[in-house]
């Protein structure tokens, strides 16, 4: 497996790197071919102290698992993008584990590795709600947020078409529109 470290400062030791990749590269035994983990670190300057940025995207299996944290130290960074990483691909292979056991399939053996995940089997989705989506302008969608607490608001647009409008970490909001 491949591990890319990318850092435009170029402020990481190489003791921060091998942590890294010491750390990071134990989500491999989670998949049957994983071929690259490409981590991101960032120092970005927030008010008082800096914060340490790390972004991790696994290539593995065909699928892209990414996930990113940021702490003020650099290898609590690492720690916590790691261990959120290894409980989704844990939930992960439980889900599927499971999956095999209720169509009657026998599990494959890299499936059984971490089935000893103990959760309930129960549904992902916990809460639905239904709305009205009137047809508005980004403003309104925007002030319709701000008025609900959410970081997330999903409307209709002037011409029809739904759209997702979400509060960014790093301030301002981004905008989903599906591509029809």
């Amino acid at each position: 497996m491949d591990i890319l470290i990318r850092n435009a400062e170029g402020n990481l030791s190489n003791e921060d790197r091998e942590y890294a990749v010491k750390k990071l590269g134990k989500l491999d035994r989670y998949f049957h071919v994983a071929t690259k983990v490409e981590i991101v670190h960032r120092q970005e300057k927030q008010s008082h102290r800096p914060a340490h940025r790390v972004e991790v995207t696994v290539h593995a299996d065909g699928l892209f698992l990414r996930g990113e944290d940021h702490d003020v130290s650099i290898h609590a960074a690492i720690d916590k993008v790691s261990d959120r990483m290894e409980t989704r691909l844990k939930k992960l292979k439980h889900k599927l584990a499971s999956a095999y056991r209720t169509r009657g399939k026998a599990v494959p053996p890299a499936l059984e590795e971490t089935s000893d995940y103990m959760e309930e089997d129960r549904s992902p989705v916990v809460e639905r709600k239904r709305f009205v989506m009137k047809p508005m302008g980004l403003e309104e969608a925007i002030l319709q947020m701000e008025l609900s607490g959410h970081p997330f608001f999903m409307f209709r647009n002037e011409h029809g078409a739904s759209e997702l409008l979400y509060k960014r970490e790093s301030g301002g909001y981004g905008l989903l529109s599906p591509d029809m």
